[in-house]
């Protein structure tokens, strides 16, 4: 921390202290998992390389060998930590998972607030900028998420933003860069799309050259290498665990039978569930800032992500959490526009000041209330059971049984 704020101006440093704050307290508070595959599909994969449970209790996907086995790694790597010798405590080790993915998107903030400030010619753009890069209200409680979608999108944008930092770019730099990306990749293997967007960018309006774009690419299947031999290490054998995803899901149709949705699902769902008249903000900073910026990197990065999504049946909201960490960008830099193109005193009147305070009064109070909501309110059941017996006991209950979640049971809390 100390390095990041180093060169910062006081009232930025104070943001920044208040920032690193609220997602120490939203990765402390935000217990359990926002969808069962953050718990399921990481943790409890995780729980059988350190002998906790059987292959057995394990979901489908598992026998499928159709999930990348990074976040597992990580998981077990934070449970050595935590206790090196005996069985650690579960709830601290949950803790340190979210703590390592609202690190990340700490850091991944910093860095796109270090690229995009100096673009904007508003003081006042700047700061809103910081203010919507750290408190959109959902941004903690995303960033405190060990989900594949939120770890995916904000390894690309640390990426992207650390490339782009360099002064001048050199193939080791795009060899760098393709490393980076191809871990979002390997973490989410829909972020492919955001890569491949990339890739176009750097050839078609950057134009980095064929030698560029090799080294970009070398990046890429050294990360994609790097994802193969952990998933060898997990599985025992050698798999591709990125076919094996787009043949269950795609291939034979096993994500359409969770559901499928209209092309328009994501604008209709962030519509309602993003808090309107909030949620309109989004939406529009989106479409507007393709409008504006038609040449920009973030707009090949996402057009061709948002329209893999809309098409593709099977659809839920939580798919575009990638789509996140881009969002204040694209926000401020389309109010930019507007006012290059009709002055910044508007910025100033009566009207965006009434609508900045009403923005920021919804927002405000939506993110102290996420800030102290556990994600699943079931977790306070297992702490307390696991802190009054040190022994194993019998649970009895009537009802459904309480460990029992998403047609499996939760092992790693017992």
């Amino acid at each position: 921390m100390a390095d990041l704020l180093k060169h910062l101006p006081d009232k930025t440093t104070r943001i920044y202290l208040l920032a690193g704050i609220v997602f120490l307290l939203t990765a402390w508070f935000s217990t359990g998992y926002n969808h069962f595959d953050e718990h399921f599909q990481v943790i409890e994969f995780a729980a059988l390389k350190l002998g906790l449970i059987k292959a057995a209790d394990l979901p489908w996907e598992y026998g499928c060998r159709m999930r990348p086995a990074l976040q597992p790694l990580v998981v077990c790597a934070l449970y050595k930590i935590a206790s090196p010798s005996a069985i650690a405590n579960p709830f601290f080790v949950a803790f340190l998972v979210r703590l390592f993915s609202a690190l990340l998107t700490f850091y991944s903030i910093h860095l796109v607030i270090r690229l995009y400030s100096p673009w904007l010619a508003s003081r006042q753009l700047r700061y809103a900028l910081l203010l919507l890069s750290f408190f959109l209200w959902f941004v903690p409680y995303n960033g405190a998420r060990f989900a594949s979608e939120t770890l995916a999108g904000r390894i690309f944008l640390t990426g992207m933003a650390l490339f782009f930092l360099q002064k001048d770019q050199r193939a080791k730099d795009y060899l760098f860069n393709g490393i980076i990306l191809g871990f979002a990749f390997v973490v989410r293997y829909q972020c492919g799309f955001m890569v491949a967007g990339y890739l176009a960018w750097l050839l078609l309006v950057r134009r980095s050259g064929l030698r560029n774009a090799g080294a970009f690419c070398a990046g890429l299947l050294v990360a994609l290498a790097t994802g193969i031999l952990v998933d060898r290490w997990f599985y025992g054998e050698w798999v591709l665990t990125s076919w094996n995803y787009f043949s269950q899901n795609l291939l034979q149709g096993k994500a359409s039978t969770f559901g499928t949705g209209p092309w328009w699902y994501y604008i209709e769902q962030t519509l309602i569930n993003a808090f309107p008249p909030l949620s309109l903000v989004y939406i529009a900073a989106v479409f507007l800032y393709f409008y504006y910026y038609p040449k920009d990197v973030i707009t090949w990065v996402l057009v061709p992500f948002l329209a893999a999504h809309f098409l593709i049946p099977h659809k839920e909201i939580r798919f575009l959490f990638p789509v996140i960490g881009f969002l204040p960008v694209m926000i401020v830099r389309v109010l930019d526009a507007i006012g290059r193109r009709n002055g910044y005193s508007w910025l100033e009147g009566r009207a965006f000041r009434i609508s900045r305070r009403v923005f920021w009064s919804l927002n405000s109070l939506i993110l102290i209330l996420l800030i102290f909501r556990p994600a699943d309110d079931g977790i306070a059941l297992y702490r307390t059971l696991w802190n009054r017996y040190d022994k194993p006991a019998r649970l009895c209950f009537s009802g459904d049984n309480p460990y029992h979640r998403a047609k499996v049971d939760i092992h790693f809390y017992k």
